[in-house]
């Protein structure tokens, strides 16, 4: 079911909140066991089978959960149960995402005689399945406590983010859902809830959407097009991208706020990022921050282990040296990006989108440790200027993420270069939104300014893997006038903004994120 449908708008939302409400008055199980229903309800309406392949991922590892905290702490026995754990998330994910891809690898080099039939994805399997993992990581590490069923269905299958994320973590979300009061509909949570939910939902349709036939035209047709159309399209696909995912982190936020709980910020203006390092502290927040502590610091661990083992310093110093940098930053971060590539998908450029921002993230690390830049916050032209650059990057990774095949990548990479002339103003027609929308993303205060949201709205994630929170730019002047409250004026303003998203919804499109 899609959040940009009129079923999700108006039956399956009220219905949502009325059970919430009315249950609310028994206590805590009635409410969480309602969420847990309708959020189950929620992922059959778009293939009922695939429901029990949901509730028998979330069965087998409540079950691993259960065993693992049965096992002694730091006993070999936990240890085989955590590896069988993942082993079956990932043996399930590469099958679903990887295996079809596998199978016609095989079968166009003519290693195997295959002639392999596609597997239908599973909506958020990446979401659902790391989720799981991570949770079983933490507990055989002693740092998660066995929860009680219920909860923990809600917590893998809670609607607003089973689809695309935010991906949660436990230690936000778990307190939450085993508070033992306060489980009725809440005047202020709804009012911000609904407004924060319509912002998105805006963004979605009335922006992303209209963005769309640009983009897909442009990739349609790659290999024949103009420097110009080519470079638009691109660019279509940039805010395309940027705003159906920004929609869609509102509307999950928004709807999570309509049921007083409250989820991670997952999206914060990365296009106003000036360096591709804190571009990734503001784009796709909690995969950054889940990337972070369970791809990158434990490689980053094992590389000290090994250092130490051998006799090698692990000192500041140690990482200022050649050596010492390649092994404890370039290693770990390139290794990472890969993973995360291939993470979006099956592919050789999902491979090289993950290479290309590993180079990224190694480059600015080594400008960091070698020139030892005054750390001074870039302002004016100097800060606009770093926002051209880390966009043009990000756009250029963005060809390989948003091609078919490496083939289409390089293709549109020899129509920009000119290959097929340079065109004129004309090659820009159905790109003049994305280019209007420039001054937008990079000067225009974020919904959550709007919202005096700005900070994260869930409980931080203690620990030495948890990532730096960024420090927000100053907030712009325009900020102080358009800044929300419960008012009549918003209401009716909102409700103007609703009726127009109603109006534009004739066929709802799926979220780009939801093929992850």
């Amino acid at each position: 079911m899609l959040f940009n449908s009129t079923h999700f708008l108006f039956i399956f939302l009220p219905i949502a909140m009325l059970g919430f409400h009315l249950l609310g008055q028994f206590g805590r199980r009635p409410v969480i066991t309602w969420l847990a229903l309708v959020s189950v309800v929620f992922y059959a309406v778009w293939n009922p089978p695939y429901v029990l392949f949901l509730l028998g991922s979330v069965a087998v590892n409540y079950l691993c959960a259960t065993l693992i905290a049965r096992a002694p702490a730091t006993s070999a026995l936990r240890r085989r149960l955590l590896f069988a754990g993942v082993s079956l998330n990932l043996l399930a994910l590469f099958y679903f995402k990887y295996l079809f891809k596998l199978m016609l690898l095989l079968d166009s080099v003519h290693l195997a005689e295959l002639h392999p039939h596609p597997i239908l994805l599973p909506l958020g399997i990446s979401f659902f399945t790391f989720t799981q993992i991570a949770y079983l990581v933490d507990l055989s590490q002693e740092q998660a406590e066995l929860q009680d069923f219920l909860s923990y269905l809600l917590f893998v299958t809670f609607f607003p983010h089973l689809i695309a994320g935010p991906m949660l973590h436990h230690r936000e979300m778990m307190p939450q859902f085993n508070k033992t009061s306060g489980f009725a509909l809440n005047s202020s949570d709804v009012s911000l809830g609904l407004t924060w939910f319509v912002l998105g939902l805006a963004k979605k349709v009335l922006i992303a959407d209209n963005l769309m036939g640009t983009a897909e035209q442009a990739f349609a047709h790659v290999g024949s097009l103009s420097s110009a159309s080519a470079v638009t399209g691109v660019a279509a696909y940039t805010m395309q991208l940027y705003f159906d995912f920004s929609g869609y982190s509102d509307m999950a936020i928004g709807l999570a706020r309509i049921f007083s709980i409250r989820f991670p910020l997952n999206f914060d203006s990365p296009y106003k990022a000036t360096s591709v390092t804190e571009y990734w502290q503001r784009w796709h927040i909690t995969l950054t921050r889940y990337i972070t502590l369970y791809l990158y610091n434990p490689l980053l661990m094992s590389v000290q282990r090994r250092r130490v083992a051998a006799g090698c310093n692990v000192t500041r110093k140690a990482l200022a040296t050649p050596g010492g940098f390649m092994m404890m930053v370039a290693y770990p971060t390139m290794a990472t990006m890969v993973l995360t590539g291939l993470w979006h998908g099956a592919g050789v450029q999902y491979l090289i989108f993950g290479l290309i921002h590993g180079v990224y993230l190694t480059a600015n690390q080594a400008w960091r440790h070698f020139r030892q830049p005054t750390v001074k916050p870039a302002t004016g032209v100097t800060r606009f200027g770093l926002m051209v650059v880390v966009y043009v990057q990000v756009a250029f990774a963005l060809i390989f993420f948003r091609s078919s095949s490496m083939h289409t990548a390089v293709e549109l990479l020899h129509d920009i270069a000119g290959a097929h002339g340079l065109g004129s103003l004309a090659s820009l027609q159905g790109g003049w939104l994305a280019v209007a929308l420039f001054p937008v993303v990079w000067f225009l205060p974020n919904t959550q300014q709007i919202l005096g949201q700005e900070t994260a709205t869930a409980v931080p994630i203690p620990g030495p893997g948890a990532p730096t929170t960024l420090a927000h730019e100053q907030a712009p002047s325009v900020l102080a006038r358009v800044r929300w409250s419960p008012t009549i004026g918003w209401g009716l303003t909102m409700a103007a903004l609703f009726f127009a998203v109603l109006v534009s919804l004739d066929r709802p499109a799926t979220f780009l994120y939801f093929q992850f």
